[in-house]
């Protein structure tokens, strides 16, 4: 048996360089850790370790955070029981993020690695190990954010100055040494051309008319690109060129225009005037007034919702749509889309009428422990607070929601309002004067929410058969003869209801001979979901399913609940 001391140790060395600069040399820094790290996996060879000849190279990447190829590699190898020993230059070079190192130390202790620092010595099996390993985190995290902030306030005072801050130059423009920006001889005039023609025409033309004359941006730090292959300029990309302010001579900063070192293209007051007409030709859509539950609405699985426009007609409606989230990957989920106006119209219906519901807002008011005489006066302007809600405006009503309710999902059967019991009862005691915001500061105990349900379809999907009764497939099926008497008997009660509206319930029931409740229960029965009701005329209904329990059982009017409650199977996948 070996023991645990003469086992092979697998060394992993793991390497990385923030920028990727100077990697096509023969020497650069990732070679140069590697040499230092093999050279120190050698000197321990009387401890068993050895090197695998996999490489574990992170070139151009960040150390603030664990997204990087190499490192996620060489995690999911240490998860597969292939690593031992992460073999690393400096901690810096692992992670510059304390809380991210601290993950890794989670994943490193739950799998039995470890790992070594060749410049940095010290010993992490005791407190003061891990002291200053801490200490040496929090202060490469501190070097990062410096680093960090040195080149905000670098980019900003060159801004201010009137220079170009650094990236990739606007079209129609070239970087010369220092940031200055100079006309492109070969695209200024295209730009220009844009500026001119826009009053008169739409941003989709001309970019048909930029596709159309083979117009092509220049290539920056793109060595591979293939530039034989045909450019698109769609209708925002267009109007991103035409909202730019330096074409005008400005940079954008902080919200103010600020006078650029750079040959304008077009004046300001042309600039001025393109914008406005860009405003009223292209309104803007994500308005949070106009859309007053952005940041509230999210899907299913957690995904905010933000507003996009629909297809087709000259009147595009609006829609919310799940944005992409990069955590949400995993789950193969599809984006969600429901038509903004009915969800709005839910929304506010379904607060509407949780406030002017006496028992449902004492249950939530008292879970805040309030049992005072305050709390009945409190009460009885759940009626006031709907009709206020219905006067509101957008403005109001997005203020409100806020407070009111931090988060709403939209599921495949329902909408679901989480409202914050302790501002729901600040709304109940308002005044009406003014916008209704969130309270600044909370009392302890303020953190009590009610689930809200509004049982709906939401979800635009492919267009579906709304009845979902599927053809008898036991031709042996013999139909229950008191089932099927029962659903004609309750379409001759409906019938004979519809031919006389005039008549009162009592009066409708004793024509048919009948007591007014068996009249109720019978009408009831109307009200079957469609495929019940097709498998009682097939026989192909449960075995326990019997006129008695049709007619005595509570029977919801949610067509999945009284599937459940008869024994049906649910058609919906």
């Amino acid at each position: 048996m070996i023991s645990e001391d003469n086992r092979l140790k697998r060394c992993a060395i793991y390497t990385r360089k923030s920028v990727a600069t100077g990697l096509d040399k023969p020497v650069n820094s990732i070679e140069t850790q590697r040499g230092v790290c093999q050279a120190y996996i050698q000197s321990q060879a009387h401890r068993n370790w050895v090197e695998i000849p996999h490489r574990y190279d992170d070139g151009g990447f960040s150390g603030g955070t664990l997204v990087r190829p190499a490192l996620q590699q060489l995690i999911a190898d240490i998860e597969a029981g292939r690593v031992d020993i992460i073999v690393i230059y400096k901690v810096d070079r692992l992670s510059r993020s304390l809380t991210d190192f601290v993950r890794l130390m989670d994943v490193l202790d739950k799998y039995g690695a470890s790992f070594v620092s060749v410049t940095q010595t010290f010993d992490t099996s005791d407190s003061m190990g891990r002291l200053i390993l801490n200490i040496l985190l929090t202060f490469a995290q501190f070097e990062r954010e410096l680093a960090s902030e040195r080149i905000r306030d670098r980019c900003a005072a060159r801004r201010r100055k009137g220079l170009f801050a650094g990236g990739m130059p606007p079209i129609g423009y070239l970087v010369r040494r220092g940031g200055k920006l100079i006309p492109d001889p070969d695209r200024a005039d295209v730009i220009r051309e844009l500026f001119k023609e826009f009053p008169n025409c739409s941003a989709a033309e001309l970019g048909r008319r930029l596709e159309a004359r083979n117009f092509k941006t220049r290539t920056f730090g793109h060595i591979h690109k293939d530039c034989s292959k045909d450019q698109k300029f769609p209708a925002s990309n267009v109007l991103k060129i035409l909202r730019n302010p330096l074409y005008a001579g400005y940079f954008q900063y902080r919200g103010e225009l600020v006078a650029a070192q750079v040959e304008p293209l077009t004046t300001l007051e042309h600039w001025r005037l393109v914008q406005e007409i860009i405003r009223t030709r292209h309104p803007c859509i994500h308005d949070p007034v106009s859309n007053f539950l952005l940041g509230i609405l999210h899907d299913e699985i957690g995904r905010r919702m933000k507003i996009a426009k629909g297809s087709g007609g000259t009147k595009h409606p609006r829609y919310y749509c799940s944005e992409s989230a990069g955590w949400a990957r995993g789950y193969a989920v599809q984006k969600v889309h429901v038509n903004a106006d009915r969800v709005e119209t839910l929304f506010l219906s379904t607060l509407q009428s949780f406030l002017v519901d006496r028992i449902k807002l004492k249950e939530a008011v008292l879970s805040l422990g309030l049992y005072s005489d305050e709390t009945a006066r409190i009460l009885r302007g759940g009626q006031l607070a709907a009709r206020r809600l219905a006067l509101m405006d957008n403005k109001q009503l997005r203020e409100c929601y806020l407070a009111l309710i931090p988060r709403a999902e939209v599921t495949r059967f329902e909408l679901r309002l989480l409202v914050n019991c302790y501002e729901l009862t600040r709304f109940l005691a308002w005044d009406g004067l003014g916008l209704f915001r969130r309270a600044q500061v909370r009392p302890n105990g303020a953190d009590r929410f009610r689930l809200l349900y509004a049982p709906a379809f939401l979800i635009c999907t492919r267009p579906k058969y709304a009845v979902p009764v599927e053809p008898c497939g036991d031709l042996d099926c013999r139909p229950d003869e008191g089932l099927v008497l029962l659903l004609n008997e309750a379409a001759d009660v409906k019938k004979y209801l519809l031919e006389h509206r005039s008549k009162s319930i009592i009066q409708l029931a004793r024509d048919k001979k009948m007591g007014t409740r068996m009249f109720a229960r019978l009408m009831r029965v109307n009200y079957l979901a469609p495929d019940i009701q097709a498998a009682i005329m097939d026989g192909s209904q449960p075995a326990d399913l019997t006129r008695h329990k049709v007619l005595f059982s509570a029977l919801p009017t949610d067509w999945d609940q009284q599937r459940r409650l008869l024994g049906f199977p649910s058609p919906i996948p």
